[in-house]
């Protein structure tokens, strides 16, 4: 699996277009979780999903297919120390 000290997110132009991955991916038996876009990975609110490095090549496939929109793709540290940011 990908490198545990990274979490994997995909950030989305619009809340529509996240929860259309997140439900083709809940489809397809591929882990995806729901979370807010980390702050370090865009300035704007939004939600992102974070996914399995395992899992990008099948995902990247399935946005393709789908005709999903995303704005990237990102890796990003993981926080250990949790503290609430609003945006």
């Amino acid at each position: 699996m990908g490198n545990p000290d990274y979490n994997w997110y995909i950030l989305f132009p619009n809340h529509r277009e996240g929860l259309r991955l997140n439900r083709e991916l809940k489809e397809r038996g591929i882990k995806n979780t729901i979370a807010p876009t980390p702050r370090i990975a865009s300035t704007s609110c939004g939600i992102s999903l974070i996914v399995d490095e395992a899992d990008l090549d099948d995902i990247k496939q399935i946005i393709t297919d789908r005709e999903i929109s995303i704005e990237r793709m990102v890796q990003v540290p993981v926080q250990n120390s949790w503290q609430y940011r609003s945006c």
